[in-house]
């Protein structure tokens, strides 16, 4: 079963998810408690085994605050982090009542929140799975957003095309250019996400929710500079449309509705 997640893990992998790497190797190891049996519990949590986790914690061999090292967290990371990259909605909705950290982070400031927005599955039903892994953990009270300079769940929504979940957190209030102040950021806002991938709807949806266009990396690119060095010439003129609008300008009417802007990459 270890195998089989981490085969799920790298099919989603891509320059964004490389990110998880750097806590460790893709094995398991690292510290734990002495008499867990982490490759069980990390079965639990990847079968959606709720009666056996649930059993775990009641014996006290863990707790719903534990944290194990897993593929791509040889250091270890929260129980609710890998239900939600799992999707495993029953181990998930079960770590929440009874009590897990919401926002309880990874090695590298990933919350459950993001890794539920940003993985998803082989099929329709299992990204529906992360979908409701949005749901569940917004609902209960995780934050939309993150520490300071880190990315964020609409972020990492954005770069990996997770419509749906980007469009849940928008409506929610997630702040579409994050933690940008005055035009500057010192990590990628979700559009540049979405500009870096070529994810034109993404892309599109952003500017119509108010990001801002002319956001910099300090020291480094814009959102349309960005598609500019990727080569995504379909996204480039999206962006250099909401960048020509005076302030207060609506996107959606003067960009999309109008004829400076080719409808088809």
């Amino acid at each position: 079963m270890i195998n089989t997640l981490l085969a799920r893990v790298a099919r989603t992998i891509g320059g964004l998810a490389a990110i998880l790497i750097v806590s460790g190797c893709t094995g398991v190891g690292g510290n734990y408690r002495s008499g867990v049996d982490v490759e069980a519990i990390l079965n639990h949590i990847a079968q959606d085994d709720v009666p056996s986790l649930r059993a775990a914690v009641n014996s006290g061999v863990i707790s719903v605050n534990e944290r194990l090292p897993a593929p791509a967290y040889s250091a270890g990371a929260p129980l609710i982090a890998l239900a939600a990259r799992d999707g495993s909605i029953g181990v998930l909705n079960y770590l929440i009542t009874a009590g897990a950290d919401l926002n309880a982070a990874t090695p590298v400031n990933e919350t459950p929140l993001m890794l539920a927005a940003y993985f998803y599955g082989d099929n329709e039903h299992a990204t529906a799975r992360h979908d409701a892994a949005v749901r569940l953990l917004v609902d209960a009270g995780a934050s939309l957003e993150n520490v300071p300079h880190s990315y964020t769940p609409l972020a990492y929504a954005a770069y990996n095309n997770r419509q749906q979940a980007l469009r849940y957190l928008l409506g929610k209030g997630a702040r579409v250019d994050a933690d940008a102040s005055e035009r500057l950021t010192y990590i990628n806002t979700p559009l540049m996400m979405a500009a870096i991938q070529g994810h034109r709807d993404v892309v599109r949806l952003l500017l119509q929710a108010g990001a801002d266009p002319l956001v910099r990396v300090r020291g480094g690119h814009t959102a349309r500079e960005f598609a500019q060095k990727y080569r995504h010439s379909h996204i480039e003129p999206l962006i250099a449309c909401a960048e020509s609008l005076p302030a207060g300008q609506n996107y959606l009417q003067h960009c999309e509705r109008g004829a400076r802007v080719a409808t088809n990459p």
